[in-house]
């Protein structure tokens, strides 16, 4: 993942899916144990692990990931906004676009 604007879907989800297999024997965990701790049929995860199939949902992805402790790394995806955009558009309005000058300003 060098490179991202050369990456496709379909890579970075072949990527995921090996991530997530190495999680899962990292933890000790067969399949059949995953599939049974996620609800995600053991064909679905065994497929994924292959490469054969790379149409997983988000809802059996997020199974998986609680299965091997690494939910909470979905929340580093996509970090909370620093500022809400409204929030930031009501401050924008408030900041002049042209400074004007008094003509008391430009004596000194």
């Amino acid at each position: 993942m060098n490179n991202p604007s050369y990456i496709t879907n379909q890579d970075i989800i072949s990527l995921l899916c090996r991530r997530l297999k190495e999680y899962r024997l990292a933890a000790r965990i067969s399949q059949r144990e995953m599939a049974e701790k996620s609800g995600v049929s053991l064909t679905t995860i065994s497929h994924l692990e292959q490469g054969a199939n790379q149409n997983i949902t988000l809802g059996n992805f997020i199974s998986l990931l609680r299965v091997v402790g690494q939910e909470q790394r979905l929340l580093e995806l996509l970090p909370e906004l620093p500022m809400p955009p409204m929030a930031l558009k009501q401050i924008n309005k408030l900041i002049p676009k042209r400074v004007r000058r008094n003509s008391d300003d430009t004596k000194s």
